[in-house]
């Protein structure tokens, strides 16, 4: 099992807070799981509202829409 400071870390981009820091071991092992499934659900609804726009976007223009838009 990976360590929860890591994995805080690295879900984070920064040093986790002093309070989160002072949690006990496998109160900061829940808060990064809940941290990385709120992150793929995100992404996941992120992706079904950007498809759900493009379908009100003439499919002839959609690739040129959707290379402007994702770069």
């Amino acid at each position: 099992m990976s360590d929860p400071d890591d994995r805080l870390r690295e879900l984070l981009h920064a040093e986790p807070p002093a309070g989160v820091l002072a949690l006990p071991e496998d109160a900061r092992a829940e808060l990064a799981d809940l941290i990385a499934d709120a992150r793929r659900r995100q992404a996941k609804t992120l992706e079904e509202a950007f498809a759900a726009t493009l379908k009100h976007v003439p499919f002839p223009v959609r690739g040129i829409v959707k290379k402007v838009l994702l770069g």
